[in-house]
């Protein structure tokens, strides 16, 4: 991303550090939506100017906070990514410095926090984000704090309100022929947690295809995180949120721990590993079918080097024809590693579910509620939906298109009658897997797309048509801007 920063007026005065912070979170912002050659201006302003700039542009005698001029109605196709791509220009945001620092003194964090929130705000409407309406208002704020996520600000932490929040909505012009009023937005009130009350965040980790995207899906009671019987199926980080009455735990389910054979699969080790130095408490699935290998002992080794609390779960029991197995397995682990716990369960049939969690919240701490109630993960719906279209081509192509496919949303839209369009394309590495996955007549691609909108109907609560594309990108897994442009950091 190329960014563009200026004064208005020149002699401005304005600490380097500023310019600092929105510079960097432009850069984060474009690429995580697939602009890696972008180019934005940003101006830094004082409430002076951009009052007249919405005099001039809007009819609106006040000054605001921000305003984006976006260079086209809408974003097209990202360019191919081949001995170098064209630049996009995506637009201009102003922003008042003014107007920023007072925000964030009334809102009660910091200066970084509010200029960089105004920049991710600007950027997504840059790229084609409104709110228009409440259900483009919740899709926005999803993807701001997604963003501010990447950022490393998270909506609770030190610099942020608890009541605030995270889409502070500021006025925004898309063109210059037309404006937008955002009313104010209701602040919900700040519930009142028990002394005892109890959160953290939770590791779950293990070997690929021991089912620690089935447990995670049945410990929060929604389908998130796809399911395979291929390994290394789940390849980003992924956040999922339980809240109960006395506790909220925050579950990372990480890609599977592997030797990796491309860059792809680095990215997916180093995710992984990550994040046993992040958390409170960790949980090592364990498939009761499978011998201690390996892959095992590997992640043993990885385990001994933190000083968190760690509780096995010994997953798949209900698959074993010889019950009197279990115990010899248990024993075998223990002599093997300090366990906090060792706790024998089913995530498919989600039986003593209860168990592991009362295992784990022994171990955490008293803290606050992080998270919304409502909020059961980080990752925003066109993410859930993509990795919902690509679960259904590793089921129905086995091993012929093993995990040569990404899939991105391009386009989420509401249309006038309230049915959901959404438009993806799913990804390949050769001509020849294009053909595998569109089938003959097409047949192949329908089938995806027919148990595609499925699930999609259930995650968006309505009608859904789901229209499929597939593209080649030669050698995608070990080429890093293609990897950045799929969310892969």
């Amino acid at each position: 991303m190329d960014v563009i920063i200026s004064r208005e007026p020149e002699n401005l005065q304005i600490d380097a550090e500023i310019e600092d912070i929105v510079r960097r979170a432009a850069e984060v912002t474009g690429p995580l939506y697939g602009v890696e050659n972008g180019e934005v201006s940003i101006t830094l302003t004082n409430n002076e100017n951009i009052h007249e700039l919405n005099r001039q542009y809007r009819g609106l005698d006040k000054p605001t906070d921000v305003l984006s001029f976006a260079f086209a109605d809408s974003i097209d196709d990202e360019p191919e990514i081949a001995g170098g791509s064209e630049t996009e220009v995506l637009g201009d945001i102003i922003i008042s410095v003014e107007k920023a620092e007072s925000q964030a003194k009334e809102y009660g964090h910091s200066l970084k926090r509010e200029l960089s929130f105004l920049t991710v705000h600007g950027m997504l409407h840059l790229l084609g984000y409104d709110h228009m309406d409440e259900e483009e208002r919740l899709e926005m704020e999803e993807e701001q704090r997604y963003v501010m996520g990447k950022l490393g600000i998270s909506r609770d932490g030190e610099d942020a309100d608890l009541n605030l929040p995270l889409a502070q909505a500021p006025e925004v012009v898309r063109d210059k022929s037309a404006y937008i009023d955002v009313n104010s937005l209701s602040q919900p009130p700040k519930k009142e947690l028990s002394k005892d009350y109890k959160s953290g965040f939770v590791a779950v980790i293990g070997r690929p295809n021991v089912g620690k995207s089935t447990l995670i899906n049945s410990l929060i009671g929604q389908k998130i995180a796809i399911m395979s019987d291929k390994p290394q199926t789940t390849r980003n980080r992924i956040m999922c949120v339980l809240t109960k009455p006395d506790v909220q735990m925050v579950f990372l389910d990480t890609p599977g721990i592997h030797k990796p054979i491309d860059k792809l699969g680095e990215y997916m080790v180093k995710a992984a590993e990550g994040t046993l130095q992040e958390v409170d408490a960790i949980i090592f699935v364990v498939d009761a079918n499978e011998k201690f290998g390996p892959g095992e002992r590997y992640i043993l080794e990885r385990l001994q080097k933190t000083q968190k609390p760690v509780v096995l779960a010994i997953n798949k029991v209900d698959l074993l024809e010889d019950k009197g197995a279990l115990l010899p397995i248990i024993t075998s682990y223990n002599d093997k590693y300090n366990f906090a716990a060792t706790v024998p369960i089913s995530a498919k049939e989600e039986n003593n579910l209860d168990g592991l969690l009362e295992e784990v919240k022994s171990h955490l701490a008293r803290g606050p509620q992080y998270y919304p109630e409502d909020m059961v993960t980080d990752q925003p719906e066109r993410l859930i939906i993509a990795e919902m279209v690509r679960e259904k081509v590793l089921h129905l192509t086995r091993d012929e298109v093993p995990h040569s496919i990404a899939v991105d949303v391009d386009e989420m839209t509401v249309r006038d009658n309230g049915d959901n369009y959404v438009r993806a394309t799913i990804y390949v590495e050769r001509d020849s897997q294009k053909g595998i996955i569109i089938g003959k007549k097409g047949a192949m691609l329908k089938e995806i797309g027919a148990l595609s909108r499925q699930d999609i109907q259930m995650l968006l609560g309505g009608k859904v048509f789901l229209d499929l594309w597939v593209k080649v990108k030669k050698d995608w897994r070990n080429r890093d801007s293609i990897l950045k442009g799929f969310g892969f950091e």
